[in-house]
């Protein structure tokens, strides 16, 4: 499989290209990449991302994505994952106290919206985003919208309420092939690049169909049928049915799936809304409903060659360049090789027939080789980036460049640093040349804002003196005001090292407490070791020096009350819930995680993979277990 980094890296430059509304894989891809993700210990699927500034419209309440159960194909058949879907169900049936029924309804693959009422007046629509805030749309939505909501079976409503209306957009899979699907490629994507783009285009938006899916009142669920008499409203794809009828009803969507107006990738089953509020949420997904996920698309097609490309880490990566061939909703032509081992001992080379599937990665992966090809892949001789020799690495997994300073290398880490740094308008191609010169972003810093790019020596780079180009670099890096120390240790290209790790070493640098458990010991060692600690404080002392303030981590206060959110649960370590918890200690105040004043987050376990984990690790945020307070 690919490097753990390599799959962290596409799934958050995915999930920062949806929110930016050009996603470019389904809803399919991106999931399966998650899941694998989750599987690995991956803390990637937990991170934000960033955001676009204007993505500043805080939603009433969250919007949470759905937990999921994916199906599979087995050689006797599709194993529906009954027992899991069944375990999930009667869980929650214990805590309503009584067997319900459930509402079943097609999952759409469309572009989730949050239309907001402010009594009975169109406020706002926005973009799903990270869930807490999204882009403000409602311009594209006002001609398609009422302007004034119709209620009954109500009280009168007031301007003081607020109402939410969860919508997924969508556009007829028929009217997307013949339109645009040699542009788009997928219905998915092309509903985000219409909703997404500056400029409006009044025809497309009037192509869209919205599909009504929950509706909140003041942040509690309330029926479809209180809003019925707004025709876009009134649309109702729920079923009633009983959690016995779980396989029936899976398998006669499945049959309606081919013939459906618009493009689906699963079933959802949900209690009933007078139940919703009863079960809630946990951090990553309402408790209520889960969706039931269709098998992922296989298909069988040829392998036309192979292509090698260096990683970030020296390693020549194979892609496997395939006969065009259409695998759920678009048109794939590359898959990943994994590594040189793979291709050597599967036979894979020009002519063998494989079957993929999106099951585990944006780019398809194989599945199983089918016929292998009657020639050896060619592998490479020499580094595709600088021409060095190229070697098998110690575990012979992997052909590497002999060359530990390849240019190419270093361009990718000097790309990976940029990221890390949120540098804007400097792309890849822009800062490639670069790696001719300078080892790490660290002394292409230096050199930059040293006034080394303000002189003609720019142009060995590529970037014509003194041209608008010239202008966007050299601004680009004096924008860079302040770095954490943790960015710091990230932006200098040691192999493997991550935001956690790094989160760490800052802190043992701020002679603060650090925890180095379940990490590299011999990465730790190496990081730790006299000679990378100095260069380490060299690096902030000079980019101090150049005017750039390091945010080091700072002790949080131990006296007085101490802010504090908590997650998981405190039963193992003697507390009944968390507010006996909160109880036993007070001094401490509980705060939402993205609360500026949030000082502790208490976890029951340290390896806890929930999102406020994620937040508190890169907010800096100090992790205790609930068995660390003593009583």
């Amino acid at each position: 499989m690919e490097n753990i980094q390599i799959l962290e890296e596409k799934y958050l430059k995915a999930k920062i290209a949806y929110y930016e509304g050009f996603p470019f894989m389904t809803d399919a891809e991106f999931d399966a990449l998650e899941s694998l993700l989750k599987e690995r210990g991956s803390k990637a699927i937990e991170q934000v991302g960033s955001k676009r500034k204007d993505f500043d419209f805080t939603h009433p309440t969250k919007m949470l994505s759905l937990s999921k159960i994916q199906t599979e194909d087995t050689e006797s058949g599709t194993n529906y994952m009954e027992e899991s879907f069944q375990k999930w169900y009667q869980k929650r049936s214990q805590q309503i106290g009584k067997v319900s029924p459930l509402f079943s309804s097609p999952k759409f693959d469309g572009n989730a919206i949050n239309i907001i009422y402010r009594g009975d007046t169109l406020a706002n629509v926005l973009t799903r985003g990270d869930g807490f805030t999204g882009k403000d749309i409602t311009r594209r939505f006002s001609l398609k919208l009422p302007q004034k909501l119709i209620i009954f079976g109500l009280d009168p409503i007031t301007d003081e309420d607020v109402i939410e209306i969860r919508c997924e957009v969508v556009i007829k899979t028929k009217l997307f092939q013949e339109k645009y699907s040699a542009e788009f490629a997928n219905p998915r994507n092309y509903v985000a690049g219409v909703i997404g783009k500056d400029d409006e285009d009044l025809e497309k938006m009037s192509e869209l169909d919205i599909i009504p899916l929950n509706f909140l009142i003041n942040g509690k669920f309330a029926s479809p049928s209180v809003f019925s008499k707004n025709e876009i409203f009134s649309k109702n794809f729920n079923t009633i049915v009983p959690a016995d009828d779980y396989i029936t009803t899976l398998k006669a969507y499945e049959m309606l799936r081919e013939e459906y107006p618009y493009q689906l990738d699963g079933v959802v089953f949900a209690f009933p809304v007078e139940y919703r509020e009863l079960l809630g949420e946990n951090d990553h997904d309402p408790e209520w409903a889960v969706a039931i996920k269709f098998v992922p698309a296989e298909v069988v097609t040829t392998v036309e060659g192979i292509e090698w490309n260096l990683s970030k880490r020296g390693e020549i990566i194979p892609t496997l360049l395939l006969k065009p061939v259409f695998l759920d909703g678009s048109t794939v032509s590359r898959a990943s090789g994994y590594n040189a081992k793979y291709v050597i001992e599967k036979g894979i080379g020009k002519g063998a027939l494989v079957s993929i599937a999106k099951a585990g990665d944006i780019i398809p992966e194989i599945q199983k080789v089918i016929a292998p090809s009657s020639e050896n892949a060619p592998l490479p001789e020499t580094c595709p980036a600088c021409g060095k020799l190229a070697v098998w690495n110690d575990s012979e997994v992997h052909i590497i460049c002999s060359d530990p300073n390849c240019h190419g290398r270093i361009a990718k880490q000097l790309s990976y640093a940029v990221k890390i740094l949120e540098i804007q308008r400097v792309g890849e191609k822009t800062i490639e040349p670069f790696a001719k010169d300078f080892k790490n972003m660290f002394e292409l810093m230096v050199w930059v804002l040293g006034a080394g790019a303000a002189t003609k020596d720019i142009e060995k780079y590529g970037i014509k003196w003194n041209s608008r180009s010239h202008e966007i670099f050299v601004q680009a890096f004096m924008n860079i005001k302040s770095l954490t120390y943790t960015q710091v240790i990230q932006m200098l290209g040691y192999d493997n090292v991550g935001e956690k790790i790094s989160t760490q070493l800052a802190r043992e640098h701020a002679g603060l407490d650090y925890d180095y458990a379940n990490l590299e010991r011999a990465l730790v060692a190496k990081l730790r070791s006299p000679e990378v600690s100095n260069y380490i404080k060299k690096v902030v002392l000079t980019l101090e020096s150049l005017g750039i303030t390091i945010d080091k981590p700072k002790a949080s206060p131990t006296t007085g009350t101490i802010y504090v959110c908590m997650t998981g649960s405190p039963k193992p370590f003697g507390f009944a819930t968390k507010a006996d918890f909160i109880s036993k200690f007070p001094m401490l105040e509980e705060v939402s995680i993205s609360d500026k004043k949030c000082q502790f987050l208490i976890t029951d376990d340290y390896n806890s993979t929930s999102n406020k984990m994620g937040v508190a690790t890169k907010k800096g945020i100090q992790i205790r277990t609930y068995g660390d307070f003593k009583i």
